[in-house]
């Protein structure tokens, strides 16, 4: 008996169908956001950092999005601008020298600091298999948060500290063909707190245009405790 090889133009077709069965519905959840004033930063848990580069990209642009007056001066420019030696510290950052010398080298007025950014799945039910086709029901909540402080380096002191949190219900349903709800929590969240940062810097600011930076603040991790040792008598 005999094999035949599946032909190519079989596995495309196969391919086509699975995909064009397949929908994709987006839509983006309201960001609720929180806007404090006056706050006070742990400095020294922090030090100011150009990673994740992928993460100050993102809020740059939904930034500039939200005020095409407001620019952003190129991460490494306002890095190498700040710190002269190794000390990245947000405690340095924050000294009147340091602020004064990255005014005068990159006419920056302000600087914001991205925090951690955290994405996660809750409360899912159902489950959804895939042979050819999407067979199943499955929903979950997602849920995605930013957080940011605005330095006001005219100043030297924090402008704000402000945070941004979206949630929204993703479903699937697929009975050989597939239908997907999917929040763009993370895309929310972020624009969000875009806007939150840009109302607190013109609030100060005023209309016009102006040159900030956009950073990204990383917790310090403290080195591990040393090992005990055993210095009794044997």
């Amino acid at each position: 008996m005999s094999t035949q090889k599946i032909p190519r133009w079989f596995v495309f077709v196969a391919i086509t169908l699975v995909v064009a069965g397949c929908v994709i519905v987006p839509y983006k959840p309201k960001a609720e956001v929180v806007d404090q004033r006056d706050v006070q930063v742990d400095s020294e848990a922090f030090v100011v950092t150009i990673a994740p580069r992928q993460v100050i990209e993102q809020f740059t642009e939904a930034i500039e999005d939200e005020d095409d007056s407001i620019k952003v001066v190129p991460p490494q420019e306002f890095l190498d601008a700040a710190f002269i030696d190794e000390d990245a510290s947000l405690t340095k950052m924050l000294e009147p020298e340091t602020c004064a010398r990255v005014r005068e080298r990159t006419g920056a007025d302000y600087l914001v600091l991205i925090g951690e950014v955290t994405e996660s799945t809750q409360d899912e039910h159902g489950g959804m298999a895939f042979y050819m086709g999407f067979f199943g029901a499955k929903s979950s909540e997602e849920h995605s948060t930013a957080v940011a402080t605005v330095i006001d380096l005219a100043n030297a002191k924090p402008l704000s500290e402000v945070s941004s949190h979206a949630q929204g219900r993703s479903r699937g349903v697929g009975v050989f063909y597939g239908l997907f709800v999917v929040p763009l929590t993370d895309s929310s969240a972020r624009d969000g707190l875009a806007r939150a940062v840009v109302a607190d810097i013109r609030s100060q600011s005023g209309p016009g245009k102006l040159r900030i930076g956009v950073l990204a603040a990383e917790k310090i991790t403290p080195p591990p405790p040393p090992p005990e040792t055993d210095m009794g008598p044997r």
